[in-house]
């Protein structure tokens, strides 16, 4: 308290010696919010000594007249000597100069801030909460306390009528320019091609966007046109303009509710960002201008507390570039996630012939990889550059893995990138019945350990179909070539593709990891560019392509287009993959790091080749570390992709699962009723998804 009370004199003392004291200092405010500052505490105990000083404070303003005075005019004489305009219209709202442009912006202004306008009432917040975690304990502080502040000074009405009742002047005239600007600027958004052509119902003319312009300027031109107190306003005008801009927020959320139809880009997501940034903005500017007989005078002191908050939260972050990047990845990470999902679907077997299919469909991608693998030894005695190796490594998987697409075979571990998915929008408590995107509820507990139990099986199976066709074709892929005196693999080659094998003594877990996360963003690659076939209208591009359809019949042309639709997704992450896994050894050797990659099926097929092409000079105790190495392998690729995609896909749907004890819990109990669903389906299994 003595540190407030010595403020508070040097106010007093400060008018005093010039009259009303320096108008736009803010060095007495600066020392103010320093007194009340908790300092680096908990966040819990910050707010209590935040608390414990703004009582305080309070407490001195209501038994002293002299300090309660000189305090509000010193407020008072700071509004009036501050330009507000940016801070209404810039502070926490986007620029328009896009995604990257933006955060290139941030990302210098971190290194080099930008100039300080002692005129700007922006930069004053910016100067009196210089700590970046201000927000933090201010946002901690109760409303009704800062109502409380407010309502002892004498602010609230003050603060936006500033005792002026020209509205042609003064905080309130401000205002008024602000919300104008705003109101041109969300008009502009509104008819941007990428939102107009989204909102096909509504044209230029009758656009909410253009209708909320029209009413605001209404709203305004009639006060200045009167010249009179806000309180002599026109009864409807702002209730127009606040029906108008809920009419662009439902534009706004109507395009996120269809975001399955209409696809995601950073540019949508960051122009809906800036929409809704402004359309919040133009509430509370209406807010805070509308006559005292429609709110009284603690709702306006509230909304005053709540801006403030929400400023000085803006200013405190507004060189955060993981917030920018948080902010505007949101909607397209979901719409990425959710396309994994659909595909994920594809992945989880439920009746016994699902089971089987998806076992041949295994055997068919172990059978690929297996060529593959031998293909790869091709490459590696031609003593390519590096630039090379890693070039034709990678064409060969990218090349293998869309053909094991394209026949409709499957590779092991693949699949939890896309099944995580699935898991997040079955516990996305967000959906709801009634709406084409909306249609499907989240999953039960115990519906959801159902889906585990599929999960699980169909994964083994994949594991088993590979494995059983990859070691074994390889091997005897192996054998003929050295049978016929060109081994696949010299003596020296062979020995070493088996010890990199090792679980202990090789980095083939730690690899294996590596590869992990290379399926986890070829699984997020496949989410994209499924995406982007949505978002771009790919395949009614392709329908009225001129030269496609000049040399292609109508059906041939429809066919191909319906299935660029379904599958560009699946191949680019597939190619995406093969080159990411190809190359990763090379990448590795120019750098100097330890990067390799070790995949369980491509492991499988390395040993059975390498066994045969030392004519099985191979000891007992290699095959078990070895055999126990490619477990371990299969092991690491399926928990990283899986808990990568599992925790990206949960984010990206803001899913808080506060269940997981319980979940855990019933995993374990439904294990040991029904062990053999975890592995094999039960008879009376239904069906419920075609398989990849």
């Amino acid at each position: 308290m003595t540190e407030i009370s010595v403020v508070l004199s040097n106010i007093i003392d400060d008018a005093e010696l010039t009259g009303r004291g320096e108008r736009g200092n803010p060095q007495h405010l600066i020392e103010l919010v320093e007194a009340i500052r908790p300092g680096q505490l908990f966040i819990s105990k910050r707010r209590e000594v935040a608390t414990k000083r703004l009582k305080a404070l309070i407490k001195l303003l209501r038994e002293n007249d002299s300090f309660r005075t000189s305090l509000r005019s010193y407020i008072l004489d700071l509004l009036n000597a501050a330009d507000h305009i940016p801070l209404y219209t810039e502070s926490g709202l986007q620029s328009q100069s896009g995604f990257f442009s933006e955060a290139f912006q941030k990302a210098t202004h971190l290194i080099l801030p930008p100039v300080y306008n002692p005129k700007s009432l922006r930069d004053l917040i910016h100067l009196v909460f210089h700590e970046n975690d201000d927000h933090l304990w201010l946002m901690s502080l109760s409303d009704d306390l800062l109502v409380e502040l407010l309502d002892v000074l004498g602010l609230g009405s003050a603060i936006i009528v500033n005792d002026v009742v020209d509205v042609q002047q003064g905080t309130y005239h401000q205002l008024l320019n602000a919300t104008l600007i705003l109101s041109h600027k969300l008009a502009a958004m509104g008819l941007e091609a990428d939102i107009l052509t989204r909102l096909p119902e509504f044209e230029e003319l009758n656009s909410p966007f253009m209708t909320q312009n029209r009413e605001l300027v209404r709203y305004v031109e009639f006060i200045r046109k009167q010249n009179i107190h806000p309180e002599d306003k026109d009864s409807n005008a702002d209730d127009h303009a606040l029906v108008m801009l809920r009419q662009c927020a439902d534009c706004v959320e109507y395009l996120r509710k269809y975001r399955g139809h209409f696809g995601a880009s950073l540019d949508l997501t960051y122009q809906m960002q800036r929409i809704s940034q402004h359309i919040n903005r133009l509430r509370t500017l209406v807010k805070l201008t509308l006559k005292p007989d429609e709110i009284n005078p603690q709702a306006l002191s509230l909304t005053i507390v709540e801006f403030l908050k929400e400023v000085v939260r803006e200013e405190n972050q507004k060189h955060s570039l993981s917030k920018h990047i948080n902010d505007n990845t949101g909607m397209l990470a979901f719409q990425v996630a959710e396309n994994a999902a659909k595909t994920g679907e594809h992945y989880i077997t439920s009746s016994r012939l699902e089971f089987k299919l998806f076992l041949f469909a295994s055997m068919g991608g172990g059978l690929i990889v297996v060529f593959l693998a031998a293909i790869k030894l091709f490459f590696y005695y031609l003593h390519l550059p590096p630039f090379g190796e890693a070039l034709s490594y990678g064409l060969t998987y990218g090349t293998g893995f869309i053909v094991i697409h394209i026949l409709g075979f499957a590779l092991a571990t693949k699949q939890p990138a896309m099944t995580a998915s699935t898991i997040a929008e079955s516990l996305d408590t967000k959906k709801k019945d009634g709406g084409k995107e909306g249609s499907k509820q989240a999953l039960s507990l115990p519906d959801l350990v159902v889906m585990i139990s599929k999960i699980s099986r169909s994964q083994l199976i994949s594991f088993v179909g590979n494995l059983i066709i990859a070691f074994p074709l390889g091997y005897v892929l192996g054998w003929i070539f050295y049978i016929i005196g060109v081994p696949l693999a010299d003596e020296h080659k062979a020995h070493k593709m088996i010890a990199e094998l090792h679980p202990f003594l090789s980095g083939s877990l730690f690899y294996a990891a590596i590869a992990g996360t290379m399926l986890f963003s070829a699984g997020l690659m496949s989410g994209y560019f499924d995406n982007r076939v949505v978002f771009s209208n790919i395949p009614e591009r392709l329908r009225q392509h001129p030269l496609l359809k000049r040399f292609l019949p109508k059906d041939v042309l429809e066919s191909f287009a319906a299935y660029i639709e379904t599958n560009l997704g699946a191949m680019a992450g597939n190619f995406f993959l093969g080159l990411l896994l190809g190359s990763a050894a090379t990448v590795g050797f120019i750098f100097g790091l330890p990067i390799d990659i070790r995949h369980i099926t491509f492991s499988s097929a390395s040993f059975g080749i390498a066994i045969a092409s030392v004519g099985n000079d191979v000891t007992r105790s290699q095959i078990v570390w070895t055999s126990l190495g490619i477990f371990g392998i299969g092991f690491m690729n399926f928990i990283v992709s899986f808990s990568l995609a599992l925790f990206v896909a949960m984010r990206s749907r803001k899913v808080t699962f506060k269940q997981s004890a319980k979940l855990v819990e019933l995993v374990g109990k439904y294990f040991l009723k029904h062990p053999s669903e975890f592995f094999f389906p039960p008879k009376n299994a239904i069906g419920s998804s075609s398989q990849h």
